[in-house]
């Protein structure tokens, strides 16, 4: 390992030599206190939100004390509403990549460099190594912008389809090192899911100081004119310092009313990765007990480590109802496996891997909606099949983290577990539902390893079921499941047209009984468009009253394998997506067609969620329950709606 990164830095500082040519003559600069380097790949949908990024900073712009300089890779799009820009005033208009120097009201260019491949570690080098000649500092910073994916990859190069994986990364950074005679004092990563531990272990050794998100990032990312205007005031600060300074105005940009309810679910910590060994060691020790606790205590230990796992706070899980990122809250899982396997040997471990995690994190903050996000995520999947083709295994810092045991053991004993739930014929109360009276759906559930049970709400066509909704039950300590339903259910609404809508997934707001961040999938339309595209909604939902009420927060699109915000405007039209089962029992989405029950944007964040009458008809109402080996079992009974 040590061999290939000495020889890839060798080729990446070698490689460097001879770019930027441009800047020959230009003469470096007196040393400065810092150096800001943005290394931003804005070709693709992030480009609008990176550009905005440059303008912010160039309210304060390159100072004595402070040099902001930035390598930016655009696209050759232009329609603002999907995220390209095109035309943008503040700079000259191009599309290829351009080193840029970012000064007080304008934005310079120093070097067309034409089309770069930004997943390409020699252009970090490149770009580092310009910065440092001509724009000397005491300290430097190297920012990463773009779309974030933990540890599988950062950014995404449309034009050239190519992204950083941790080896490339970790290999510019390390050609980056010898640069600038030492460790950056500050890495940054303005992504989302870049706050994971398998990313921390990979860029440990090249920077003191780093600063990300456990969860999914707002597109408009950090906020960059306070932040800079607080360095300047401070320019002598550390790495830390800053770390705080950025972390606290993303929490304040966040907060601001234009921003609606977005800060329940944002994240963004400060890290020391001088810690990051005494972190591995603790996660080492941690893995090494519970694989032991699996392997000696039969079921009842892997339905434990199911459960603790289960539990814990998951970041990156957005993906239209189905798996995502499977990214846990370290610290949690290790609070949930000491709590469900009472095993000695693990409370010690995860005590060890809590303090490790708490002194590496020295600042962070989280939204009420992630309240036991402590600022360091892990990747726990549960399928094998995605931890083989993911190829976890393989990548440089699994060489040495024990972690992959665990993962490896956990899945493949689960993976073997075909046996379904043993759920009773569903009972109801009465098979009709009349106005302003409610029925009561019963079944009884007999398994040890319930991952979760869900009340459903379906409609019968003539050959198929279409699932309107499900929310979260439980059964009782003897197993019974018991609902009741008013022949009412969610409702999104503009304020005019309201659109019965499914809801995927209900995460509680810690401290606010029966307050939920809820996924809705839907599909999006701008305004004058005939295509849809593929949404997730995300909403805060009270139901501690009589009736719900739903507020909206934000919206998630996938692009290119990577979920980025996507910003409803007004006029943009919605309409929620539902999941058809058809006679061979596949799924398929369906939306509505029929114009007059799509919603229409007509102000900012104007969706809302509520309550209303189904139409009536026949429903199907019961359960479906589902164990920590994904198996399912569903019980309906047929009721019909007056």
């Amino acid at each position: 390992m040590k061999r290939y990164f000495a020889l890839v830095a060798l080729a990446l500082l070698s490689f460097s030599a001879t770019t930027f040519s441009q800047l020959a003559e230009r003469e470096p600069k007196a040393v400065a206190e810092w150096t800001f380097m943005f290394y931003m790949d804005s070709d693709n949908d992030l480009e609008a939100a990176q550009m905005m990024d440059l303008v912010e900073m160039s309210q304060v712009g390159t100072t004595d004390k402070v040099n902001i300089v930035a390598l930016v890779d655009r696209h050759p799009g232009s329609n603002v509403e999907d995220g390209y820009i095109g035309e943008f005033s503040e700079l000259d208009e191009f599309s290829d990549t351009r080193l840029m120097l970012v000064e007080k009201g304008k934005i310079t260019t120093l070097a067309n460099v034409g089309e770069l491949n930004m997943g390409d570690p020699a252009n970090i080098v490149k770009f580092v190594r310009e910065a440092v000649k001509f724009f000397p500092a005491k300290r430097y910073a190297l920012v990463f912008g773009d779309h974030g994916s933990g540890w599988p990859r950062i950014l995404g190069d449309e034009t050239d389809k190519s992204a950083l994986t941790m080896r490339t990364l970790a290999a510019g950074l390390d050609a980056t090192n010898k640069l600038i005679g030492g460790k950056l004092e500050l890495l940054g990563f303005d992504a989302c899911l870049m706050a994971n531990y398998e990313v921390t272990k990979s860029v440990a050794p090249y920077a003191k100081a780093m600063v990300s998100s456990e969860e999914l990032e707002p597109g408009a990312g950090w906020s960059y004119t306070p932040i800079m205007q607080r360095i300047n005031a401070a320019p002598a600060s550390d790495g830390f310092a800053v770390g705080r300074i950025i972390v606290d105005e993303y929490s304040k940009f966040y907060k601001s009313p234009d921003q609606g309810n977005r800060v329940a679910n944002i994240t963004l910590s400060l890290k020391d990765l001088s810690k990051t060994d005494a972190v591995t060691v603790a996660v080492n020790d941690l893995s090494t007990n519970v694989q032991r606790y699996m392997k000696a205590g039969g079921r009842a230990a892997v339905n434990a480590t199911g459960m603790a796992r289960l539990r814990s706070e998951e970041h990156g899980a957005n993906d239209r109802g189905k798996t995502g990122a499977e990214f846990l809250d370290l610290v949690h899982f290790a609070e949930n496996i000491k709590l469900y396997s009472k095993d000695a040997g693990i409370a010690k471990a995860a005590d060890n891997v809590i303090a490790a995690v708490k002194a590496m994190v020295l600042y962070k903050v989280n939204g009420d909606a992630h309240p036991r996000s402590h600022g360091l995520s892990i990747y726990f999947p549960k399928s094998k099949q995605k931890i083989a083709e993911s190829g976890y295994g393989q990548q440089a810092f699994a060489k040495s983290l024990m972690w992959t045991n665990v993962l490896n053991e956990y899945s493949g004993i689960i993976s073997n577990d075909t046996t379904k739930p043993d759920v009773s014929p569903a009972v109801v109360s009465n098979p009709v539902v009349e106005k302003d009276a409610e029925v009561t759906v019963t079944a009884n559930v007999k398994a040890d390893d319930i991952d979760e049970a869900k009340f459903i709400l379906a409609e019968k066509s003539k050959d198929s079921i279409i699932l309107i909704g499900a929310i979260p039950t439980e059964p009782d300590e003897k197993g019974k499941l018991t609902e009741t339903w008013d022949g009412t259910w969610f409702a999104i609404s503009d304020g005019k047209v309201e659109s019965i809508c499914p809801i995927t997934d209900f995460s509680e707001i810690d401290g606010q009984q029966d307050v939920y961040v809820v996924e809705v999938p839907a599909q999006a339309r701008r305004k004058g468009r005939n295509t849809w595209k593929g949404v997730t909604l995300y909403f805060e939902l009270d139901l501690s009253k009589d009736e719900p009420t739903g507020e909206f927060i934000y919206a998630f699109a996938e692009s290119n394998g990577q979920q980025r915000e996507f910003e409803l405007h007004v006029g943009d039209s919605v309409r929620p997506v539902y999941v058809q089962i058809t006679e061979d029992g596949e799924p398929e989405e369906i939306a509505a067609t029929d114009e007059s029950d799509y919603l229409t944007v007509s102000k900012d964040d104007g969706l809302f969620i509520g309550a209303t009458e189904v139409a009536t008809g026949d429903y199907l109402i019961g359960f479906l329950v589902t164990d920590l080996a994904g198996n399912d079992s569903e019980s309906l009974v047929e009721v019909s709606m007056k």
